[in-house]
């Protein structure tokens, strides 16, 4: 009698003492999740608005049939779907944390359920605080993990030796869809090492099976996707391991902010509020060129031209160069220039650098760019297309009532369209026959501005003063301060 109450009073007070614990430990991860949530939201808000623009998701049965091609389809099925709603920064930061929130859970009960130390559970906090430091945008490798103490924890709910075999071998062809190999295979030698801890080492040798199925669905199911590598497929953790603090993550929330005020025509923002203009002074090639972007937008190119170091025309832009940072700036240049089919041209070619072959900011530029140049029937193609997706009611609408006032209101004897290939004449060359074509465009200065600027830069003092003379801008008016300094400079 006295052995049982004391029995009972040590399993109250362990029960008491794990519920202190467990409050505890939930606390602190309440705690991570808040410092996470308003670190990220507001350290790297322009991350979180275009991992939403480089996303794409819509309900249909061709985008779930693309992806099932890029294995784990579930798990980037589902993160294409939150991802929709990363327009809104906070939405995004809350999004992001309730994921590491979920995987600290998990992790606890996967840790209580296997252990009986206490302190052993504190181990649940490390996946949390890893992925949010080292992966914190990537949303689908948080899924997977999920996916992975899931399995773990439903694997320990079950008793029989056999149930968990079963269990075990579906494990791996639900694996696929759910986890990047790597994981799937952590996975079962997870079970594999529970199975020798509660049946022996006779019984584990069964987890062989489990491991040579593995090992032969990559190479049976690879017939199905021979365009997709191998080692893309079934070798890669699904993450780059990118420190949240380190210069890298800073620098890409500075090429997205540039990009992003670009977009809204934030110029003075970008310029002196976001310290661009002093970066590209310093040095930056990225901020240099966003700098002289919108000095053009402004207008003040002209002036402030020999306040930076500028030594190549072709810091204006990227020329004939393919990449997501490239093609971004290109198509913001030729934007600034009204010159929309050629900004259609690197929105188009962005698109089709995303992961999914698509992507929702570029998707919107075409549908823009579509209206303005009378392309009626590519705008609503497209609009059709987001149609589909989950937060794009509004914008639709909006876009097929401008739509209808641009067809009132369309000009056809306004020139839309560049007269040749762009990029297939010297950068000054071109910028001057772009001027002659857009006779009438409001941006017409912009080219003529470039095009006298990239002679300053080559010390062309003779083409200077003939696309001075060719054009009438700054006939009867001062020259801006950088053609008076170069035009002095040759007396």
């Amino acid at each position: 009698m006295e052995q049982k109450k004391h029995n009972h009073f040590r399993t109250t007070n362990s029960s008491k003492g794990g519920g202190r614990e467990g409050a505890i430990y939930y606390s602190v991860l309440v705690v991570f999740m808040l410092f996470f949530a308003i670190y990220t939201g507001r350290n790297f808000p322009y991350t979180y608005i275009t991992l939403e623009g480089d996303n794409f998701w819509v309900f249909t049965w061709d985008f779930w049939h693309l992806k099932l091609a890029t294995l784990p389809a579930v798990s980037n099925w589902l993160a294409g779907y939150l991802i929709q709603f990363y327009s809104k920064v906070w939405v995004g930061a809350c999004i992001q944390t309730l994921m590491l929130g979920i995987i600290g859970v998990l992790a606890y009960a996967v840790l209580k359920k296997v252990f009986n130390k206490n302190w052993l559970y504190w181990l649940g906090l490390l996946p949390s605080v890893l992925l949010g430091y080292y992966c914190a945008f990537n949303l689908s490798f948080q899924i997977q993990w999920i996916f992975l103490f899931c399995l773990m924890l439903i694997y320990q709910y079950i008793r029989s030796f056999s149930g968990r075999f079963i269990f075990s071998l579906l494990c791996v062809p639900a694996g696929f869809l759910l986890l990047t190999t790597p994981m799937l295979v952590l996975l079962l030698l997870v079970h594999a090492v529970l199975t020798f801890k509660s049946y022996g080492a006779k019984k584990c040798v069964y987890w062989v099976l489990p491991m040579i199925l593995l090992a032969i669905t990559p190479k049976i199911y690879s017939q199905q996707l021979a365009f997709i590598p191998f080692e893309e497929r079934y070798t890669e953790w699904g993450s780059n391991f990118d420190p949240l603090t380190s210069k890298n993550m800073h620098n890409g929330e500075f090429v997205k902010k540039c990009v992003c005020l670009a977009n809204e025509g934030r110029w003075e923002d970008l310029l002196y509020k976001e310290h661009v203009r002093s970066e590209a002074q310093r040095g930056n090639s990225t901020a240099l060129r966003y700098a002289l972007l919108a000095e053009c937008a402004l207008g003040t190119l002209p002036e402030n031209l020999l306040d930076y170091p500028i030594n190549d025309e072709y810091l204006f832009l990227y020329p004939h160069q393919s990449g997501i940072v490239f093609s971004q700036f290109n198509r913001l240049f030729y934007l600034n220039l009204g010159v929309y089919d050629e900004a259609f041209h690197h929105a188009l070619e962005y698109c089709l650098l995303m992961s999914n072959g698509n992507s929702f900011s570029s998707i919107r530029q075409l549908i823009d760019y579509s209206i303005v140049e009378g392309d009626w029937e590519i705008a609503e193609k497209f609009l059709t297309v987001l149609s589909n997706s989950s937060c794009h009611k509004d914008f639709i609408t909006e876009r097929r009532a401008m739509m209808e006032k641009a067809k009132k209101n369309f000009n056809k004897n306004i020139a839309l369209r560049a007269d040749n290939f762009v990029g297939g004449y010297p950068f000054p060359v071109e910028m001057l026959r772009l001027a002659r074509y857009y006779k009438d465009s409001p941006n017409r200065k912009k080219m003529i501005d470039y095009a006298i600027c990239a002679y300053i830069i080559r010390g062309d003092y003779n083409s200077f003063m003939i696309a001075i003379n060719a054009f009438d801008i700054y006939k009867d008016k001062e020259l801006p301060k950088a053609y008076r300094i170069f035009k002095d400079s040759f007396k």
